[in-house]
């Protein structure tokens, strides 16, 4: 994972992770039905179906780039997962959001972008909010702020369809800054809140029964939270999947990268679809 902050444009940002050569697919003599995926430094990534559409990383940024400049983002951060499997490329706009000016809540709006060399990821853009009070990152909630796209034959138009409806983009973010001004506004009792996160974090074993002690703590006392409200609640949830919850290593991944995995595209950020709502049905 590369800081690219700096980075002005695709081309600078590509050549900082190493990815400004176009891949290539190559025949594989042992096995006729597929090929290798080879980087631009013809280094092996992935065995994939002979038919499997190789997305370029160019390609993926430039889509990425229209994103940024009309939304008036910069580039963050970008990378490889997977040992060189999977891409994902973040943009950042700083401080678009105050939301609680009692404890000076402030949030970046933030969108990744992710694809992936053999199929073990679709193509996708999920848009994300970060609290700055404690960094932590959140999925927006609205069901269209996670959009996927299969790899096919068909995957380069559709992703060009999801860059043009830039007004739609606009509006998931200015939609769930209206979501968090009720939450900041809805008054939650410790009992509501128990209820909530026995829901979301059910089950039996001490493990679980530790989890929402936990969240309820951070509920109650986490970074700007004070125990009141459905967005202290929302916060409170949120800090523990970026702060609380344990995370294993792989074979091939850091506990860092799987974390930043699973809370960008994976379990963690399914469930925050799941928070908001429950969030949002309190009153």
């Amino acid at each position: 994972m590369e800081n690219v902050s700096d980075c002005e444009s695709v081309a600078e940002v590509l050549e900082t992770i190493g990815a400004e050569k176009d891949y290539s697919l190559q025949p594989v003599p042992q096995f006729p039905t597929y090929r290798g995926v080879f980087d631009g430094n013809d280094n092996p990534v992935a065995i994939v179906n002979k038919t499997y559409p190789l997305l370029q990383p160019s390609k993926a940024f430039d889509y990425v780039d229209i994103v940024r400049n009309e939304l008036g983002m910069s580039f963050d951060k970008a990378g490889f997962t997977k040992g060189g499997r999977r891409m994902f490329v973040g943009l950042r706009k700083a401080s678009a959001v105050e939301i609680d000016p009692k404890v000076g809540d402030v949030m970046d709006e933030v969108l990744y972008f992710w694809t992936s060399f053999d199929g073990s990821t679709q193509n996708s853009f999920s848009q994300m909010l970060e609290r700055l009070v404690c960094t932590n990152g959140m999925v927006a909630r609205d069901v269209k702020s996670s959009t996927r796209v299969k790899h096919s034959s068909q995957m380069e138009g559709k992703l060009q369809g999801y860059v043009d409806q830039i007004e739609g983009i606009k509006e998931v973010y200015a939609e769930t800054t209206e979501s968090i001004n009720r939450l900041v506004d809805q008054k939650v009792t410790q009992v509501q809140a128990k209820e909530v996160v026995n829901r979301l974090f059910a089950g039996e074993s001490k493990r679980a029964e530790n989890i929402r002690e936990e969240v309820m703590h951070r509920f109650n006392a986490g970074q700007g939270n004070r125990g009141e409200t459905a967005w202290d609640l929302l916060n409170g949830i949120t800090e523990y999947q970026n702060h609380g919850k344990a995370h294993r290593s792989s074979k091939e991944s850091s506990i860092e990268e799987n974390r930043f995995t699973s809370l960008t595209l994976g379990q963690d950020s399914k469930l925050m679809h799941r928070v908001w709502s429950e969030c949002l049905m309190l009153n």
